[in-house]
């Protein structure tokens, strides 16, 4: 899970993009990836928001709703 801020000037949006894409493309690991508008890097006043998007990624990932991430091994 990768959650991020629209408002982020440490790691702005288009890097973030980059890196999921890189991982996927390279990796092949699929990422849940979550934009919060207006959220700065520290989720300044957006921390309430920040806990909900993770609790739920959490119940559905205890629920099996979401695909594993990890990359098939090639045997």
């Amino acid at each position: 899970l990768i959650i991020h801020g629209d408002a982020d000037k440490v790691a702005p949006p288009k890097d973030v993009q980059g890196l999921v894409d890189k991982l996927h493309t390279q990796k092949g690991i699929t990422i849940t990836q979550k934009t919060l508008p207006g959220a700065n890097h520290f989720f300044a006043n957006d921390a309430e928001l920040l806990i909900h998007e993770c609790a739920d990624y959490l119940d559905r990932r205890l629920a099996g709703e979401l695909a594993d991430p990890r990359p098939k091994r090639l045997r």
